[in-house]
């Protein structure tokens, strides 16, 4: 039986000032109807029944994400006392499914992802758990590239897998993994025909990915175990507050993928965006003549090419400028330029480095 975990943990800094520590980006609305967590249980309730579902949060965030997911009980919401990568997360998510259903097929998403159609990604999944069931892979989605992007990280594709390598479905081993490089590698891999965009979105079995973990990340595993009796109790939250923080922290892809031999890539079907900067959501709203793309109340003379953000009535005059991002919240205005939309999330470093934690 497949189970949707979703990971929901991240801080959103790129996404300063709307997203912030208590609300991060998955727990606001960026683009669509409702916020990324909404959206990302929405797109997965097509196909799974709702109380398959886990969603691994931050601490701080969980009364926030239950407050937004009323249809999940609160024991289905899991909140880590403090972050430990995606290893970890995902090794909770395993531990703790496994008493529930020993044979459990996990479906790993991010909660701040863009993907449709969500039938697709449904559709996708499934047959990525029959794939995992019968040959016993780690299985993650790749998306083709369609430009030279530096922001994400690659996949290389090997050989196809027999039987699995259906116009409609296409799985192949995988080759290796690669971080984000810089252009001119970034361009070789476009080129090539034969590197994915690592979508972060993964499928397997309970019992696969723990042996994983056991064999290549031993200190986790051991880790994890000590945490294991205690989850369903009411020693739940005090345990975890004791042994978590003591975990490695630690990529799933570092940790697990990149040394595993039975790993699998599958090509998306499905249209994917990670939605990771500002700039991000020209991608999904529509531009004026100008090609300025507003969300809120805007009066512009001589504007061109900005991404505008208001909150609350807020208005937003521009005179005279080209290329920028300018969102305004409550406290806090950024005014950037739209080609470093990724050097947002140094600013929150630098006030959590000042002690400006009212703007955190």
């Amino acid at each position: 039986m497949m189970h949707p975990v979703i990971m929901a943990g991240g801080s959103g800094t790129r996404f300063w000032p709307r997203s912030r520590r208590h609300r991060p980006k998955q727990l606001i609305r960026i683009i669509g109807e409702g916020t990324m967590i909404q959206q990302t249980v929405a797109r997965l309730a097509g196909g799974f029944p709702r109380e398959r579902f886990l969603i691994v949060t931050a601490a701080e965030q969980a009364d926030a994400m239950r407050a937004q997911l009323p249809e999940l009980s609160p024991g289905q919401i899991v909140a880590e006392p403090c972050g430990r990568d995606t290893a970890a997360c995902i090794g909770l998510a395993a531990f703790m499914l496994r008493k529930r259903d020993p044979d459990a097929v996990m479906a790993v998403c991010s909660a701040d992802h863009v993907i449709e159609p969500g039938s697709e990604l449904v559709r996708e999944l499934k047959e990525a758990g029959r794939l995992a069931a019968e040959r016993g892979v780690l299985v993650t989605f790749g998306v083709k590239p369609d430009h030279p992007s530096v922001r994400y990280g690659y996949v290389r594709r090997g050989d196809a897998i027999p039987g699995y390598d259906r116009p409609d479905f296409k799985a192949f081993a995988l080759r290796e993994f690669t971080e984000k490089p810089d252009p001119a590698t970034a361009k070789a891999f476009l080129a090539g025909g034969d590197y994915y965009w690592n979508s972060g979105n993964f499928v397997w079995r309970v019992n696969d990915i723990l042996e994983a973990i056991r064999v290549h990340m031993p200190e986790l595993h051991a880790g994890l175990e000590r945490i294991e009796p205690a989850l369903g109790t009411p020693k739940q939250a005090d345990v975890l507050a004791e042994e978590y923080p003591l975990l490695p922290k630690t990529s799933i892809d570092y940790g697990v993928m990149e040394k595993a031999s039975n790993a699998a890539v599958v090509e998306a079907m499905f249209a994917w965006d990670d939605v990771g900067a500002w700039d991000s959501i020209a991608r999904h709203r529509p531009a004026d003549e100008k090609n300025n793309v507003v969300v809120g109340k805007h009066l512009g003379t001589d504007t061109e090419g900005c991404i505008l953000v208001a909150e609350n009535g807020h208005l937003l005059a521009t005179v005279g400028v080209r290329d920028l991002i300018v969102v305004h919240t409550d406290n806090a205005t950024l005014v950037c330029d739209r080609g470093r939309a990724a050097d947002v999330k140094g600013v929150v470093e630098r006030l959590e480095a000042c002690g400006e934690s009212a703007y955190l």
